[in-house]
């Protein structure tokens, strides 16, 4: 449950033996590598990360044949293979399925080629079918001499009008009509820039029949021929294509190992080198050196020692938690590891987390369902050896909602004086919160409990910074500043509600001027120790009073915990709504009537649940990030990551 000690090391091994000190730091996960390529005043140079040409031309074909040989297959979904590092190099040494993976690739880049192809054929083919009435090879056109001959259209608008004006007034003109926007026109070249200067007064556009010589229908029959050759050879390597996806499964673990080659190689470009020697730094969890020691010196001229960190320079955060808290580290993550005397937040949070998040679903129906599936998602995930930190989080959620749904007399939003007398009496508790007398819903009560719950959690977070503060060294400063805080929260707040919400006690009596003497101290405390760094005493007056007005935001902040009543209450609404909509459909039509009941009550239960636990999330993560982080922690720290390869298609277990 707490930030886990890491040291700095230095690891020295013989330059033979750098690929096996690089495996060996990789298959442990332990370390985090330290980049200090570019460290300065060191007699080692550089250490760049050697590529492979091979495994790098190999890696760029598996990176067009799968996706390729996926695509051309419809083989979408794959069966992940569990493989040992051990028996994943070893598909390295196929040289048939390293064939087999730069011909995908050269089969994919040829069909790309041959689609190409199939268009440009199918675009000239287009094309040609326009003019292939044109009485003459397309070789004669363009053609220099005596005459010249051009095949163009002409405009719709102007039809062939204009042509025949200029064929009356040009003797040395003619035109031919090839279709109804498109002719052949002839002129003797004596007459060539009167005549193109009118062909273009009249719309006449010229075409471009580069790249074809025969006449129309030859060309059209020479398309033809090259489109069934195009055909022909697609199928072909259609079939070469079906036999390699038999393979698939081989190619993606080789896509992986070569993955995995190359991660080790381009890690080594973080440390240096001398002509004999590898040098890398690293940083270890304290109680990983002995073994990382062990494995690394059972390879022969490899040394490890601990070493001082270079000023300044801040160790990645571990974090350690329990197996309750430990669900709640991936909220910690999204925000941002500890950095110097910042705590780590996450058993701080991870009580009040669970607790708000059963809140904002509120029915211990969806709290059964979502603990239900969450356990499935938790056991079917660690199966597979994956992450289940998620689930175990919406277990936990699911059964805090359990929980609340009980005290608030949710169950699957039915009406509170439906539900069973045990069921009932559950939720009396929280009625019987006021005294006798008072008319106060069962909603107003809840709305008040979540305000007294930001309350509570905002006079924990004072704590913890008060802690912090105290690691720093700040001493009586802390202890006065935070001690402001503390009494401004407690005396605010209970003299707030037993005026503004519901009667708590005697306000006629010295507990009210005992709460408005704690409010009155607490910002004079705030006011002092605001302005206490001024250097004059306007500074000074100025400062206080700036510090001041966050007694005003401490009103913002726990107006914030409001959401979740309003949460809770939207999702008992929706819930409500759904029953009202089901119980109309049943009485509708005897025997559909019930069936369609049945399935809004399904489907209606399933999207609430679903909006609930996705509002629920994001609103109790807000909480816990703004409200109650920006109380005492930063978040500002560099998350230990460890030098290990995550393979895309295989697990590897190791």
């Amino acid at each position: 449950m707490a930030r886990d000690r890491v040291v700095k090391t230095e690891i020295l091994c013989h330059s033979t033996r750098k690929d096996d000190v690089l495996t060996v730091l990789e298959d442990t996960g332990r370390i985090h590598l330290i980049d200090i390529s570019g460290l300065e005043e060191s007699p080692f140079m550089p250490l760049a990360g050697e590529e492979d040409p091979e495994l790098a031309r190999l890696g760029s074909s598996l990176a067009r044949a799968i996706p390729f040989l996926r695509d051309r297959t419809g083989k979408k979904n794959r069966t992940e293979a569990v493989l040992s590092v051990k028996q994943l190099q070893n598909f390295l040494a196929n040289d048939e399925l390293r064939k087999s993976a730069v011909r995908a690739a050269n089969i994919a880049d040829e069909l790309v080629e041959l689609e190409a192809n199939e268009q440009e054929i199918q675009r000239k083919t287009r094309f040609l079918k326009q003019w292939q009435d044109l009485p003459v090879e397309f070789s004669q056109i363009n053609r220099e001499g005596l005459y010249s001959l051009r095949a163009g259209a002409v405009s719709p608008a102007d039809g062939f009008a204009p042509l025949e004006e200029l064929q009356k007034d040009q003797p040395l003109f003619h035109y031919v009509k090839i279709s109804d926007t498109r002719v052949l026109a002839m002129w003797h070249t004596d007459v060539e820039a009167e005549v193109l200067n009118a062909l273009t007064e009249a719309g006449f556009a010229s075409e471009d029949f580069s790249g074809f010589q025969d006449n129309p229908t030859r060309e059209l029959a020479k398309l033809d021929q090259e489109q069934k050759a195009n055909h022909s050879r697609k199928e072909a390597l259609q079939k070469e294509v079906c036999d390699l996806a038999e393979s698939l499964p081989n190619l993606e673990a080789l896509s992986d190992a070569v993955g995995l080659a190359g991660f080790r190689s381009s890690s080594a470009a973080s440390g240096r080198k001398s002509s004999k020697a590898v040098l890398l730094h690293a940083w270890v969890k304290d109680s990983h050196i002995p073994g990382l020691r062990d494995a690394l010196e059972n390879l022969g001229e490899v040394e490890i020692q601990e070493i001082e960190p270079l000023e300044n320079e801040a160790p990645p955060v571990q974090l350690s938690e329990n197996a309750t808290a430990d669900p709640y580290l991936m909220l910690t993550d999204m925000y941002g590891r500890p950095q110097g005397a910042d705590p780590d937040p996450t058993p701080h949070m991870a009580p009040f987390y669970a607790m708000f998040f059963g809140i904002c679903i509120g029915d211990a129906g969806y709290g059964l369902a979502l603990a239900a599936g969450a356990a499935a998602g938790w056991y079917f995930t660690g199966k597979r050896q994956g992450n289940t930190r998620l689930f175990r989080l919406l277990f936990q959620g699911g059964l805090a909602s359990i929980f609340w749904g009980v005290i608030l007399g949710g169950w699957f939003g039915m009406a509170h004086d439906k539900l069973p007398a045990l069921l009932q009496a559950a939720a009396k508790p929280l009625n019987d919160l006021v005294p006798p007398g008072e008319i106060f819903s069962l909603s107003n009560q809840f709305l008040y409990l979540t305000l007294v719950f930001g309350v509570i959690q905002l006079a924990w977070g004072v704590v913890v910074n008060l802690q912090k503060r105290l690691r720093q060294g700040e001493g009586f400063a802390a202890l006065v500043d935070q001690t402001g805080w503390m009494l401004s929260l407690l005396g605010l707040f209970p003299w707030l509600f037993d005026h503004y919400l519901f009667n708590i006690y005697d306000n006629s009596g010295v507990i009210d001027s005992i709460l408005l003497g704690m409010l009155g101290a607490g910002a004079l405390l705030i006011f002092i120790m605001g302005g206490r760094e001024a250097g004059n005493l306007g500074g000074k007056v100025g400062l206080g009073a700036y510090a001041c007005y966050g007694i005003v935001n401490l009103l913002g902040d726990v107006l914030s915990y409001s959401r979740l009543f309003a949460l809770a209450l939207s999702s008992a609404i929706i819930a409500s709504v759904i029953n009202d909509i089901a119980g109309m459909l049943r009485g509708s039509v005897p025997v559909v009537g019930i069936l369609l009941a049945v399935l809004v009550l399904a489907a209606g239960h399933l999207f609430n649940l679903a909006m609930a636990v996705l509002s629920g999330f994001i609103h109790t993560a807000r909480l816990q990030f703004v409200e109650f982080f920006g109380k005492f922690y930063d978040g500002t720290g560099v998350p230990f990551t460890p030098l290990r390869y995550e393979p895309k298609y295989v697990r590897i277990e190791r």
